[in-house]
């Protein structure tokens, strides 16, 4: 009995609420006084329980010229009502948690005192938001993202929301991606290893959905400018684990602009997908 009570307990029912369920849960046609002796709590703490599951839906109220009788519903059905509670309030929860932090975002560190403003960030070795950090950066740009790259892990050729978005609202993206890489490409529902011919198709498809790209031979460090004002470094180091690297996310114009620079000399000297292609077919013949 103990140990169900716990477990009744750890699903949001009181210590009391525990006892008197269970107690309802063996008995049979029980009066408030039966329910108290047997889940040895006291009598007035019953009647409210009582009161509580009969209008839950828990328990039936059955009133005899004598006294009230409480007899618990179908095992199966009590089941069924819980977990439908349980969803209901884990999706109430969820929806109140996101429009509050939709609401408080504005307000995150807005009083931190101006000797503790910085304009870098710094994420270090493993962190599940990572990704998300990218992403609000891709959210709050309007006019142009300049993205340096070199794949790694697994690639997808589906566009995630916030690139879409950011197309819709009429932004560019170019992109210089590293023509040598040791990642995998989705074929047919199936992970395989990137030949140079996967490689362009990747970036063809790419393209399509609105990137400008070029391929260079080396990317010696993963980066992104963000509307010219915020730059993102992704350190890259081949004798540190990826889970291990740290990103820098500087909030600087003039650092930006410089870092804008330093694209477009890449840019420059890297191949577009055609001259690529072209030199892959030379290379066979």
């Amino acid at each position: 009995m103990n140990e169900a009570v716990s477990k009744l307990q750890k699903i949001g029912f009181t210590d009391y609420e525990a006892k008197v369920f269970i107690a309802l849960y063996q008995g049979y046609a029980m009066s408030a006084a039966d329910v108290a002796k047997e889940a040895r709590i006291p009598r007035p703490s019953v009647y409210d329980i009582l009161r509580k599951f009969a209008k839950q839906g828990i328990c039936n109220e059955i009133t005899t010229p004598t006294k009230q009788i409480y007899e618990i519903i179908s095992s199966s059905v009590i089941e069924s009502k819980l977990e439908i509670e349980i969803k209901q309030d884990f999706d109430t929860k969820i929806t109140t948690l996101r429009s509050c932090f939709n609401d408080i975002k504005p307000l995150y560190k807005s009083k931190r005192p101006q000797e503790h403003q910085t304009d870098v960030e710094l994420i270090r070795g493993f962190n599940k938001n990572r990704e998300m950090k990218f992403l609000d950066l891709v959210r709050n740009s309007e006019k142009a993202i300049l993205f340096m790259n070199r794949f790694e892990g697994n690639v997808s050729t589906d566009l995630d929301d916030e690139t879409r978005k950011f197309f819709k609202r009429g932004g560019k993206f170019k992109s210089i991606y590293e023509a040598a890489g040791n990642f995998k490409i989705k074929v047919n529902g199936k992970w395989q290893n990137v030949s140079h011919e996967y490689l362009i198709k990747l970036c063809e498809e790419f393209e399509k959905q609105g990137e400008e790209i070029k391929l260079t031979d080396n990317v010696p460090q993963v980066l992104a400018v963000f509307d010219e004002r915020i730059v993102f470094l992704g350190l890259y180091d081949e004798a540190v684990p990826r889970q291990e690297r740290s990103d820098i996310i500087i909030k600087n114009k003039r650092f930006a602009l410089f870092i804008t620079e330093l694209f477009n000399l890449y840019w420059d000297k890297s191949d577009s997908i055609d001259t690529f292609k072209n030199l892959i077919n030379n290379f066979k013949q």
